[in-house]
């Protein structure tokens, strides 16, 4: 429940995708990219290529934790074919990013009252409360905090779309990234969501 990389300045309408594109363009940042047949999880906002494993994309693909668990009985809670398992047990994995930011959004209440510093403020606000965060994560082994969020179901007691970026294009150009349309990733993803079928 750390971070591993911040970029603070934006505009609160920039939205994730396009940050992460400059991200990627731009290699002064050090993105520490993922390397070998390492990647990360990003969520259905991001495109699936190389080093970055989106879940299947779909009208009537379930992809939420909260949507597997919405359902009345067993029957309608339980996940339907490998693509949905597949983003059942995605979810579950990427619910560690939520969970980051809803711990340092919850103690850090100076974040919900940005809009009245000037924007280097901000950004300087951001990068030392992330810095701290990753220090008490590190170093203090009984904070009630850390503690409560490492339970899967735990959720912020702030919104944690406080002061985040909207979601709602999840387009990204072809010429924004590199790579997007990589079969053989395509294929990885496949071959997971196959054996986690066998399993």
């Amino acid at each position: 429940m750390c971070f591993t990389f911040a970029w603070a300045g934006w505009e609160g309408a920039a939205h994730d995708s396009r940050i992460f594109g400059e991200t990627l363009r731009r290699p002064e940042l050090n993105f520490p990219r993922p390397i070998g047949n390492k990647y990360y999880l990003v969520d259905a906002g991001y495109p699936h290529m190389k080093g970055y494993m989106a879940p299947y994309k779909g009208d009537n693909v379930g992809y939420h934790l909260a949507q597997s668990r919405r359902g009345a009985t067993r029957q309608l809670r339980e996940t339907r074919g490998r693509i949905e398992k597949f983003n059942y047990l995605h979810s579950s994995c990427r619910n560690i990013v939520e969970r980051t930011f809803g711990v340092w959004k919850a103690r850090w209440s100076i974040l919900r009252d940005m809009p009245f510093y000037h924007i280097d403020t901000q950004r300087y606000i951001v990068l030392a409360t992330m810095a701290i965060h990753n220090y008490i994560r590190k170093k203090c082994n009984m904070d009630d905090a850390f503690r409560a969020a490492e339970n899967e179901r735990y959720v912020p007691s702030v919104d944690p779309d406080v002061g985040t970026s909207l979601r709602a294009n999840n387009n990204i150009n072809a010429e924004n990234v590199e790579e997007q349309s990589d079969l053989v990733w395509m294929g990885l993803r496949d071959l997971i969501a196959n054996k986690i079928c066998e399993a």
